[in-house]
């Protein structure tokens, strides 16, 4: 009698997954390398070789717990799945949803044809709290969508740092209590991974292909759930009491600092949200970490991830092309090339970016995005980069928090640009003592250029913007320079925007796979 084959997705890497069956002789398990998919982006290596060397690892475990596992090179997943299909003659075949829009209405459309039964990616056996319709239902009918909402939904549904109804301490979140500078504070040592013989083959192998960024040079990264949970467990003990107090510090040399470092496994399902989140609440509950910590780790997964993830589908596919503020200019070669700029700030986080395939959320936000955003960088320029440079960027995490967040491109979910000057960047690392230029200058040649960029941004869009209750007061000050201290900005701006060259030579397809 024919048996079902079960289709992991690169993206599923998890036993407990229901796209893994629970008795190894109940079918096949299908993994696919897609040609297509490695090939639409150019990703960083050292995420190439984390996504691949994952899947082999993880085909490789339950081959050790006596799966049949076949692990395939193919032109795409479908074309893995029908050569799968049509091999074994199977039944139907087991997947969750993909995680992507473009490959999840591939999938839904070639359903028929191949016998696919496709689960949810999220609720009972997928990798999210929430089901694609539970958000969908929490949703429906609000004229503003919000994290903060959302974010106390999921508070009271799950009871994580939860008393008697009420946020434990008596409040819902302690961001303003997360916002400490690092000057003079050493982080612990990071413990990193060798490579095995397995990583280092994958590593040789995608060190020969052309047309990606960064280098596999250094890889560290974790590829099995063993050390991912290590990981987990190093996070807990040595730096989870300093990451509320330090989360939005920047520090040069610096790249890790208290931060967690679990998103790449994460994102691969080699962790479980949930298991996280207990974990938080565990550590909590035994005044291992601070509340102030634990809250602002809890806001993160259980809030903004499952928000983030939920926003991609209900603003999808319009999400894509969203430009709210029209912004048009080409993406600058220093992001791909970061010895091109001068800048500190940039150069210190985009190089870090080149090296590690890592930069953690207030460099991606108030560094990275904040430039793109003063700059008026095209939405989909800066969201193809962020996809393509980091290790954990898949389009459902990045493309939300791009367009919605860093650049806003899409007002339905946020409330305002993340815009900021140079005296945020100065106050929150030690970027600026190392830099050429003045942050507190605002306009010239020695004047930090996210000053003046900041300014013209805002007198370009005060149409739009000076009725937000939270910039109004900004419009005062601009009015408040004299009518040469404002041209001096403005012409300060225009020229360093005309002086920026263009990145060419990098490609897309954002539905490939």
């Amino acid at each position: 009698m024919a048996k079902p084959a079960y289709f992991v997705g690169p993206w599923d890497l998890n036993q407990t997954l229901a796209c893994v069956p629970d008795d190894p002789a109940a079918g096949s398990v299908l993994l696919v390398e897609s040609r297509a998919k490695s090939r639409a982006v150019p990703y960083h290596k050292k995420k190439l070789v984390l996504v691949l060397s994952a899947m082999h690892h993880f085909a490789e475990g339950l081959r050790e717990r006596g799966y049949d596992v076949t692990l395939v090179n193919a032109a795409s997943y479908l074309d893995g799945i029908a050569e799968h299909v049509t091999e074994r003659q199977a039944s139907r075949v087991v997947a969750l949803r993909p995680r992507e829009w473009g490959l999840d209405r591939r999938f839904a459309e070639a359903a028929e044809a191949l016998g696919l039964e496709l689960l949810d990616d999220g609720g009972p056996g997928g990798h999210f709290l929430l089901s694609r319709a539970e958000f969908a239902d929490w949703a429906s009918g609000r004229r503003l969508v919000r994290m903060a909402d959302f974010y106390r939904f999921m508070r009271k549904r799950s009871g994580y740092l939860m008393q008697s109804g009420k946020p434990k301490g008596g409040k819902w979140s302690y961001d303003d209590d997360n916002r400490h500078h690092a000057r003079g504070v050493t982080p612990p040592a990071i413990e990193r991974h060798e490579p095995d013989a397995l990583t280092r083959r994958i590593m040789e192998r995608v060190a020969t292909w052309k047309g990606y960024f960064g280098e596999v040079d250094g890889f560290d990264w974790p590829v099995t759930r063993e050390q991912a949970l290590a990981d987990l467990d190093r996070f807990f003990e040595e730096r989870a009491e300093g990451f509320g107090r330090y989360q939005d510090a920047m520090l040069v040399g610096e790249p890790y600092l208290f931060h967690s470092l679990v998103s790449p496994a994460l994102n691969l399902s080699l962790l479980s949200p949930r298991e996280i989140c207990e974990r938080i609440a565990l550590e909590e509950d035994a005044g291992r970490i601070p509340l102030a910590s634990a809250e602002g780790l809890l806001r993160q997964i259980l809030g903004w991830r499952e928000f983030i993830r939920g926003i991609y589908w209900h603003r999808m596919p319009a999400l894509r092309s969203a430009n709210l503020l029209d912004a048009r200019r080409p993406l600058p070669d220093f992001f791909w090339h970061p010895e091109r700029t001068t800048m500190t700030c940039l150069r210190e986080s985009l190089g870090q970016v080149e090296q590690l395939g890592y930069g953690h959320h207030i460099q991606r936000l108030m560094v990275q995005g904040n430039f793109a955003l003063l700059a008026g960088i095209d939405p989909l320029a800066i969201s193809h980069w962020f996809w393509a440079a980091f290790v954990d960027a898949y389009e459902w995490v990045e493309l939300p928090n791009v367009h919605g967040m860093a650049v806003y491109a899409d007002d339905t979910f946020t409330t305002k640009p993340y815009a900021a000057s140079g005296s945020y960047i100065h106050k929150m690392s030690d970027y600026c003592r190392r830099c050429p230029f003045d942050v507190k200058q605002r306009h010239g040649e020695k004047a930090c250029p996210f000053n003046y960029l900041y300014w013209s941004f805002m007198q370009k869009h005060r149409e739009r913007l000076a009725e937000n209750p939270r910039l109004g007061m900004l419009y005062r000050t601009w009015d408040r320079f004299d009518e040469a201290e404002r041209a001096a900005i403005l012409a300060s701006a225009e020229g360093f925007v005309a002086g920026l060259t263009p990145s060419e030579g990098w490609s897309f397809d954002d539905d490939a796979g």
